[in-house]
């Protein structure tokens, strides 16, 4: 009877009592927990410290990051509308390795290119200081792995700089990369044609009398060769090639 009376004591403990034990373990392994780390509190706080200030400077960093890319597209739209060759290479000079600065390259590219062929009708001695601008241009951008369009725009460029310079092999490589790694590209069409073009034996028969002729801009000539160009017939050149 002791015995069951005992089980019965023990059976009429409040529950309540088993949740003070539960919740005086909790508080006694809590501060257990605590003295363990109170040692390091000033490491810890000083951590903390440290990833609120990384959060803070990301943030900073980001925000200025998106700022300066948009002043790089806010100057290089500016320099479009304005044609200022001067202002692509403040783009590029203020903004390295922007997008930006990129697309700024190209078009400088694009105007030397345009001013190498032009030239090659009207003084050809000073043609190819800038055909061989643009060609160093083009492959600064490419040497830097750019965007799809920007480097099918790039590779067409470099080919077309190659070509004005007599370089046909080189071209007719370019060409046929841009077809055959852009396929899709708005160019891929064209840059077809000017390789199968360059492929031709009349179009290598037709930059070789090219290349013999001269031309000096007018203004230059002297009165006694105009009189003789009246007099001589030029020899007829071949067929300029189809692309």
């Amino acid at each position: 009877m002791r015995g069951a009376t005992m089980r019965d004591e023990q059976r009429s403990v409040p529950i309540e009592e088993f949740d003070d034990l539960e919740s005086n373990a909790l508080a006694e392994k809590t501060f257990e927990i605590i003295d363990r780390l109170r040692p390091h509190a000033n490491a810890i706080l000083l951590a903390l410290g440290g990833g609120i200030l990384v959060l803070a400077a990301w943030v900073l960093v980001s925000s200025q990051a998106a700022t300066t890319k948009s002043q790089a597209w806010d100057s290089f739209l500016a320099g479009l509308s304005g044609g200022d060759p001067q202002a692509f290479d403040e783009v590029v000079r203020r903004y390295p390795g922007a997008p930006a600065a990129e697309w700024s390259r190209l078009v400088m590219a694009d105007m030397a290119l345009i001013d190498g062929t032009e030239l090659l009708f009207v003084n050809k001695d000073q043609a190819p200081p800038r055909l061989r601008a643009a060609a160093e241009l083009y492959g600064s951008i490419l040497a830097a792995r750019p965007a799809a369009m920007l480097a099918e725009r790039a590779t067409f460029g470099l080919a077309k700089a190659r070509e004005s310079l007599g370089q046909l092999e080189e071209a007719k490589r370019g060409y046929a990369a841009v077809a055959a790694e852009h396929p899709d590209g708005a160019l891929a069409g064209l840059a077809g044609s000017h390789a199968a073009a360059l492929d031709r034996e009349s179009t290598r028969q037709w930059y070789d009398w090219f290349a013999a002729q001269t031309i000096v801009p007018p203004a230059q000539k002297p009165a006694a060769a105009d009189n003789a160009a009246a007099d001589e017939k030029p020899a007829d050149p071949p067929a300029k090639p189809q692309e």
